[in-house]
């Protein structure tokens, strides 16, 4: 255990995580590696495993954030079935005849795959997996198609329950439902 200012500290953390940002690291772990070091320089082994085991204690007892990982799980559920893609050829047999129907397709898909998911990044990753390659064999222009990828991938935050609103509503005293 060393006694240090706190101005000390927070340079010696900065500087830790500056430099093994800029050797290539995932920035998760080196925040977590550096203020595991520097909780071990500072308080010692016992206090710091301690800290450790109540934080990761706490956070399994709060179920509202049990349901972030059950969203990513669902999204790779739905991915390996194989059902993404009989509900996109789906709705693009409902909704193909119109005119710019396979960009409104994607939309609509998005949008329903939103709702199932709550992650930006996953309806994103599954929306691109699935509609790119059809809409750019069928014509579209790329930069279309990935930007109605993108724009209907963006639904997932606004449509409840979405993760940010799992997270945000015991924080502000509310039921989810009611979300």
């Amino acid at each position: 255990m060393i006694e240090l200012s706190p101005e000390i500290v927070a340079f010696l953390m900065l500087g830790g995580v500056f430099s093994l940002v800029l050797t290539g690291f995932p920035i998760a772990f080196v925040i977590g590696s550096v203020a595991f070091l520097v909780g071990i320089l500072i308080f010692g082994t016992t206090t710091t495993f301690h800290i450790l085991y109540s934080r990761f204690y706490a956070l399994t007892l709060n179920y509202p954030y049990l349901a972030v990982p059950l969203f990513s799980f669902m999204g790779v559920v739905l991915q390996h079935s194989g059902i993404t893609k009989d509900l996109y050829e789906s709705l693009y047999e409902s909704l193909g005849r119109i005119k710019g129907g396979l960009a409104v397709v994607t939309i609509v898909f998005g949008t329903i795959l939103a709702a199932c998911l709550g992650v930006i990044a996953a309806s994103v990753t599954i929306l691109t997996l699935i509609a790119l390659e059809p809409m750019v064999t069928r014509g579209y222009d790329r930069s279309l198609a990935t930007g109605s990828i993108v724009a209907a991938g963006t639904l997932g935050i606004l449509i409840p329950p979405s993760i940010m609103l799992v997270v945000y509503a015991p924080q502000a005293g509310l039921s989810i439902g009611q979300m």
